[in-house]
Parts: C-alpha cells; structure tokens; sequence
C-alpha cells in the first residue's frame, strides 16, 4: 500500500471541525464550506488509510478509535499551523528593510540624494512632488557591487554588462553642455564654437576620459599640453574649484538650474551625453520597499524633461 499522503492542510481542520461539532453538516457550517464537500474529502482521508474515521450516524458523526487517535495529531498540526499563521502576519509588522541605491558620486550628490531626501525647496531635474508614499530608510554608495538598486551610465546605444536574473530599465539620457562660473565668464575672452573652447583653461574629472559618448570633449582636453588641464577625480571635487572661476568643465545641462553661479557657454555643442539605466537584481525586486523606490526612480526619470534624448 502507498503511503498517505496529506494534500491540503485544511483536511486536519475538517478533522477536528466534524469531531467537535458531531456531525459532517455542523462542521461545514463551522467551516463556511458545503457539506458535499466535507464529506467528500474526509472521505478520501478514509479511503487511502483504508479504515473509517468517522461512525456516521442519523444523528451525527463521532470518531471512530483511528479517528480519535488521529484527532489529538490533529490538534497539534492545527496548533503549530496557527502559530506559524501568526508567525506570517507579524511579518507584515516589521520595518521595512533599509534599500541601498548606487550610483556615481555626482549624481547622488547633486540630482538623487536632494530629489528623495531634500528638505529645502531647491529646483532639480527629478520633481520630488512625485514621491507619494513615505520612503524607506535609504543608503547611498558608489559601489554597484551589493546595492540593491543602481544606476549605470553607458555609451549612447549600449546597455549595461550585467549578468543573472537582473531587471535593466533605461530611463534616460544625460546631456552634457561646457559651464563655467559667471564671474570666469565676465572676464574671460568670448568664443564663438566649441573648438574654441580650447583656447580657454579647461578643468576635467577624470571618469569622463572612458565615456565614448563624451569624446568630443575629450578630444578638446587632450590636445591641451601636459598640466594645463586641471583634473578632478569626481563631481564634487571640482565644485569649489569651478565656482572660484579656474576655467571651464561640462556637466549635465540641468546643473545650471540648481547652481545659479554657474552659466552654459552660449556654442554649438557635439552631441556629449550618456544613458542612464536602472538595474536591480528580480531577488531584491521582491521586495516591496525595493520594487517601490525602483519603480519610484524609473517614474521620476521619465517624467523629466532633462532626461530626454535630444
């Protein structure tokens, strides 16, 4: 004979409804489930054990000796299955877990830690107005590597290399314009194409030399003689020397909107841009705090007109 096997764990529940209540048509009342199928499924039990459960009588049902040798188990399995119910449901209590976004250390300096986390009205490229529900407690890096959501920055027409059961979403296109701080501007000698700009001391960060897409750029700098060109490792370490007025950089064309000290150079510029994409592993995805601040992100990059491709 094949061993039993219990199917649905609602089968222990009709055992002890039907022995509690005394007969098949009280349990299913109890239950909320038709009498038929009470009976059908108790019968089943029944059948694959080979002996009867139950003595059904006109006046009701009562366990027979393996019913009521299996009803004391069945308590117990009922017991257990209620604590672990309970168990579920209070994890639905717990605090959302801390969700770790990565991106560079411009673009969470500048665009991505003020539009979730800014408290002063600033204006920004993601419109903060969008963040409907509160947010999960945040952490920032620059590492990809363990993040739970990140935001990578390709070549026009690549996608990112990742690997394994990753969600990439591209959200958009960041445009790059020559921005120089205004009281440079005032005393600096005009140009009039970007070609000039050659002309003009220059300041750099060094990530931009590896980006395709910013070739135009790098051209310019690299015609430039050895130590003319002042070199930052990122965004924010070319901040104050930008603003002191030490030449001219290119940044996204939105900085000017947040830094009122900085100005667009009035020249036609080459296409200088890069996509940005978003990648989180289907893991962390399923997540609720994760999958809302991924889905979160993606809406705020979309809705900006900065983000286009122009």
């Amino acid at each position: 004979m094949s061993g039993f096997r219990l199917h649905d764990w609602n089968d222990v529940r009709l055992i002890i409804a039907v022995a509690e209540q005394g007969s098949f048509a009280a349990a299913s009342a109890a239950l909320g489930i038709d009498q038929t199928t009470v009976s059908r499924r108790i019968s089943d039990m029944e059948a694959a054990i080979g002996r009867p459960l139950f003595t059904r009588r006109r006046s009701g049902a009562s366990p027979t000796a393996a019913g009521m040798a299996m009803l004391a188990r069945a308590r117990m399995v009922a017991a257990a299955l209620s604590e672990f119910e309970g168990g579920m449901q209070g994890l639905t209590c717990l605090p959302s877990p801390k969700v770790t976004l990565s991106a560079s250390e411009g673009l969470l300096t500048y665009t991505l830690i003020p539009a979730l986390l800014g408290g002063k009205k600033v204006e920004l490229p993601l419109d903060r107005r969008l963040i409907k529900d509160g947010l999960p407690e945040l952490a920032f890096s620059t590492v990809h590597k363990g993040a739970d959501i990140a935001i990578l920055a390709t070549n026009p027409g690549e996608i990112p290399q990742v690997s394994g059961a990753v969600h990439v979403r591209k959200v958009g296109t960041m445009n790059f314009v020559p921005v120089a701080a205004k009281s440079f501007l005032d005393q600096a000698p005009p140009v009039n194409s970007f070609a000039q700009l050659a002309d003009l001391p220059l300041m750099d960060i060094g990530i931009y030399r590896a980006i395709r897409g910013l070739d135009s750029w790098n051209g310019l700098v690299a015609a430039k003689g050895e130590g003319e060109v002042f070199i930052a490792p990122n965004t924010p370490k070319l901040h104050r020397p930008l603003l002191d007025g030490q030449g001219v950089t290119i940044l996204p064309d939105y900085s000017v909107i947040y830094e009122h000290r900085l100005a667009a150079l009035d020249v036609s510029v080459p296409p200088l841009a890069v996509s940005l994409w978003l990648v989180a592993h289907e893991d962390a995805l399923r997540e609720p705090s994760v999958r809302s601040l991924y889905d979160l992100l993606a809406g705020m990059f979309r809705a900006s007109e900065w983000y286009r491709e122009k």
